[in-house]
């Protein structure tokens, strides 16, 4: 009889771990899911971000209404971009110090010192005119030209920074500044005294564009609150010398013109044009002005509700058309994201 062998296995230099197995299995579907569902997420924050900056925007007029019942337009202006420009300016300080000191710090070049400077004295003399212009024209003249800014801006990007909109956006501006038109031209009034209101109110959004064109070059250099800190401090340092030659006061006599004016810093500036600087993180400057025509319509629901003003069935039909140009445009955007919209890194 021979004795029986047990066989026994060699074991092996290196066993595969589970952890190696499934980490050649992982990539290939969760990486390729956070590929698909990466931009599908940003544009939906961003969307989102828009539409929250559009009606703290739209809020505005209601704030500057009350707030002009004790202070003049460039006092409250004045005070609404320093008031923000400080808030901003804490909360770029609180975010530079979570980072890195080289991380934190950014040179900036004389290019970034332009655009600053365009952008604040731009947005300023927006804000100055636009309010000067309700004193020499129509509200309807003044809301008419003023909402002709998409045009600017979208004529902007295409001469200055090469930008292509395909045929449907272009369809879709024209629609929502026809509805815009729609609302203004029922109570339109040309006359040859208001030519002065009227080219204010059309230099307030041409200036406006030029806002938005450079706020959109920086954006892709530096952080909304950055931005928006240094545009806030340019445009009330500009209007500080307006402020004290007109001996006008600065500071508001009832707490109810006071909290409009906290009310119009923080709401309407830091959120609104806050979270509007941030949304050119993922939208061109063409889409957002577009986009911007839906504040008449914001505006006009507000004071509704809250003035009990009554609104026409030509003034609904004219938001809807306001709604389908803007809805025209997104949608053009979203089926030809290279020419219209710009994803940029942060």
């Amino acid at each position: 009889m021979t004795a029986s062998t047990v066989f026994t296995p060699s074991p092996i230099a290196n066993p595969p771990s589970i952890d190696g197995m499934l980490g050649d299995v992982k990539p290939s579907y969760i990486q390729q899911a956070i590929r698909t569902l990466q931009p599908i997420a940003q544009r939906s924050l961003g969307t989102i971000a828009l539409a929250v900056a559009l009606t703290a925007i739209a809020s505005a007029s209601i704030f500057i209404v009350i707030a002009e019942q004790e202070l003049t337009p460039c006092a409250t202006t004045f005070d609404r971009l320093l008031i923000a420009a400080i808030a901003f300016l804490t909360w770029s300080r609180f975010q530079s110090s979570l980072q890195s000191p080289t991380e934190s710090k950014q040179a900036i070049g004389w290019r970034d010192r332009a655009l600053f400077g365009l952008a604040g004295v731009s947005f300023a003399a927006s804000l100055i005119c636009s309010a000067w212009s309700l004193t020499q024209t129509s509200v309807a003249n003044s809301a008419l030209l003023n909402n002709m800014m998409p045009i600017f801006t979208t004529l902007g990007a295409w001469l200055f920074l090469k930008q292509q909109f395909s045929l449907r956006f272009v369809m879709g501006l024209g629609v929502a500044v026809g509805g815009v038109m729609a609302i203004g031209l029922q109570d339109l009034h040309i006359s040859s005294q208001q030519i002065m209101g009227d080219a204010a109110a059309l230099l307030a959004a041409v200036l406006l564009a030029a806002a938005i064109l450079s706020i959109e070059q920086l954006r892709t250099r530096f952080s909304t609150p950055v931005i928006m800190a240094g545009v806030c401090l340019t445009g009330s340092l500009a209007i500080a010398p307006i402020v004290l030659l007109r001996w006008d006061s600065v500071l508001p006599c009832s707490w109810k013109s006071g909290l409009a004016v906290l009310a119009l810093a923080l709401v309407c500036q830091m959120i609104g044009h806050g979270l509007l600087t941030h949304s050119l993180k993922q939208f061109s400057s063409g889409l957002v002005s577009v986009s911007m025509l839906a504040i008449p319509v914001l505006s006009a629901t507000m004071a509704m509700v809250l003035f009990a003003q009554q609104l026409s069935f030509m003034n609904w039909c004219a938001f809807l058309i306001v709604l389908a140009g803007i809805y025209l445009s997104i949608s053009a955007a979203q089926a030809d994201p290279i020419n219209t919209q710009v994803i940029l890194e942060e």
